[in-house]
């Protein structure tokens, strides 16, 4: 569990240095964002979805809705499976479909384009693979040696803690 905390703590700051905004609380976006106990939820037209990590691109790409990124971090000892991506995109649909107007207001709410980033250390079946591609899930595997330099601190300070 540690393992996946540290995990997520890394790639909200490599995030944060990509030219994203890190949306911490409600008060970043008080219309789309809410909090259930400890965790951070982002609204959808059919139920509220848990994030690890959700940034805002800095700047909005001409002719395009403001670009939101759900970061989630897997620390498995198997590979990540189907049903991790299907959640994925089922989140990403109902989030990027919450075009409603609310009583009393005649205009819609602010569209956002949300996208959506699976990151793994134990890498991905191949039918979760070809999942993601059919939808526009980004997968990254961090079991490759490149990333050893991500992997590795997290591995020594956790067994240190243990």
């Amino acid at each position: 569990m540690l393992r996946g905390y540290l995990l997520e703590e890394c790639l909200a700051w490599l995030l944060r240095g990509s030219g994203y905004r890190l949306l911490l609380s409600t008060a970043d976006d008080p219309v789309e964002l809410e909090v259930r106990g400890q965790e951070l939820r982002v609204r959808g037209r059919g139920t509220s979805h848990q994030v690890d990590v959700l940034g805002e691109l800095a700047f909005t790409p001409a002719f395009s809705l403001p670009v939101r990124l759900f970061l989630e971090a897997k620390y498995y000892s198997t590979q990540c499976r189907l049903e991790v991506v299907r959640n994925a995109h089922g989140v990403v649909d109902d989030v990027n479909g919450n075009f409603v107007t609310r009583p009393g207001i005649h205009l819609p709410q602010r569209r956002l384009h949300y996208a959506y980033s699976l990151f793994s250390t134990s890498g991905f079946t191949k039918e979760a693979q070809e999942y993601a591609l059919a939808h526009q899930i980004s997968l990254i595997d961090v079991s490759v040696p490149s990333f050893n330099w991500l992997r590795e601190p997290i591995d020594v300070i956790s067994a240190r803690v243990s």
